[in-house]
């Protein structure tokens, strides 16, 4: 079977996450959704050569996949410059490199843990083309794409975007498609600018031609705005979190003594596979289990301990804190359970409720944080950003987020934390700030980076990375 995938559309109603990149290259729990598509292909239906369509901004998918023999399968480009004519068109285009039955998926359909596989064991090859369905009760979502009428497991009806979806199947953007059905397509292009497979197909069941019907099994999401593209990231992160391993950051602050404390209390969740301590230059490694890796960093400043710990955990998923026991291991699940649906989660210290008495995150310094965070949410309004403070070094990140945005991250003070935040945005994913217990142990210690240059600094950056 060949493979076919149509990556020409814009993404409009995608925006700003499609602003500058093709809808079907954003980013989905770690990788583009176009991977994933191929992904199915390859691994399901052993497709080893795939056409795929590209239009706006089709360099990108082309520099991404180049041949893709990096991705097990070999890879032709084929260029729509009339995308306002449809996916007909689209599908069109690939004719000459069609000369079999072909898989013929869409670039933005998201599909988990799927079945697709059973397709070749159906008799699609009876037919001039099978589409795949979905039983659903979200009426809404059969009106945004098509709705299948079937009976004895052949396509009696489509309906695009119905009024109606009494005893309707929800329609999928996947369909096993004959040569044959090339000819109906090309004959309708001939008589209409725009014309879609779906009237097509819905036109050659009016004909009495056999059209299948395939039941996808496994959770769906059509990417087609910005709350889908959410979901799609829930869904594939809660299906794949079982497997994901968690890495430890720990940045050495404080005394020894106190950075085998908190070692302890980590190491006691049982839920890190992978521990590194970070250590200020010319500090000696302290008397650590084996299982903790040791790594020194440039500086000891607040960027440089933190950017050299995250590039030393190779896991799954990063947990940064410092070892001083202002971070509390308590905390960790409700960073699990938060990065489930976010793509970097970071500690607020600004809830009142869960500093103890005593610690210097009060007063001033706590008011200068909200100020910030409060910038921030208003000079970045336009990424929807939510925050209350913008200096906690507690925070968790999936990997692949942390290596998008590591090339960018410059500075090496305490405006790294900031900086993080802004890279994140940029990207267009999801930060999910939540409250965590604060209580510095040495307490009356006024932190190095707690001064009027460090405030500056963060500030400029906030507004001179927004419009640079």
């Amino acid at each position: 079977m060949i493979g076919v995938i149509l990556a020409a559309g814009h993404g409009t109603r995608a925006y700003p996450y499609s602003k500058g990149v093709p809808k079907s290259m954003v980013d989905v729990a770690g990788k583009p959704n176009l991977e994933r598509v191929v992904a199915i292909m390859r691994d399901k239906l052993h497709v080893v050569r795939i056409v795929v369509v590209v239009g706006a901004y089709g360099d990108q998918i082309r520099q991404y996949f180049e041949d893709g023999a990096r991705f097990g399968v070999a890879i032709v480009y084929v260029e729509n410059d009339a995308i306002e004519r449809g996916l007909g068109y689209s599908l069109l285009l690939t004719r000459s490199h069609v000369d079999d039955y072909a898989c013929v998926m869409l670039a933005d359909e998201c599909y988990v843990d799927s079945n697709h596989e059973e397709i070749l064991a159906t008799d699609y090859r009876s037919c001039v083309a099978t589409c795949a369905v979905q039983v659903t009760n979200d009426t809404d979502l059969i009106r945004q794409n098509y709705a299948v009428y079937a009976e004895r497991g052949f396509v009696r009806r489509l309906v695009e975007k119905p009024k109606h979806t009494d005893g309707a199947l929800l329609g999928l953007g996947t369909f096993v498609v004959s040569p044959r059905f090339y000819e109906h397509l090309e004959a309708a292009l001939a008589t209409e600018s725009l014309s879609d497979p779906v009237s097509v197909l819905g036109r050659l069941c009016e004909a009495g031609e056999r059209v299948g019907v395939f039941h996808v099994r496994g959770p769906y999401v059509n990417i087609n705005n910005r709350d889908a593209l959410n979901l799609a990231a829930i869904v594939v992160r809660a299906h794949e979190f079982p497997a994901c391993t968690l890495g430890l950051a720990l940045m050495m602050k404080g005394s020894i003594e106190e950075t085998s404390r908190s070692i302890d209390e980590f190491r006691a969740l049982g839920r890190f596979h992978q521990i590194v301590l970070v250590l200020p230059p010319g500090v000696a490694s302290p008397n650590t289990e084996p299982s903790v890796e040791c790594v020194s960093a440039s500086s000891s400043r607040y960027g440089d301990m933190m950017r050299t710990g995250f590039d030393a955990v190779s896991a799954d998923i990063l947990i940064c804190a410092q070892s001083d026991g202002s971070c509390r291991a308590r905390d960790v699940p409700k960073f699990i359970e938060y990065l489930k649906e976010a793509d970097f989660v970071v500690g607020t210290r600004t809830t009142r409720q869960l500093i103890e008495q005593g610690t210097n995150m009060r007063g001033i310094v706590r008011f200068a944080h909200i100020l910030l965070a409060k910038l921030l949410e208003i000079v970045w309004w336009g990424y929807e950003p939510r925050f209350t403070d913008t200096g906690c070094g507690y925070r968790a990140v999936w990997n692949s987020t942390y290596r998008l945005i590591r090339g960018n991250l410059q500075t090496s003070g305490p405006e790294y934390s900031v900086e993080m935040f802004l890279e994140t945005l940029k990207c267009r994913m999801r930060i999910i700030e939540i409250p965590v217990s604060f209580a510095v142990r040495r307490k009356g210690v006024k932190e190095p980076d707690q001064t009027l240059r460090a405030f500056v600094s963060m500030l400029r950056l906030i507004v001179g990375r927004r419009f640079s």
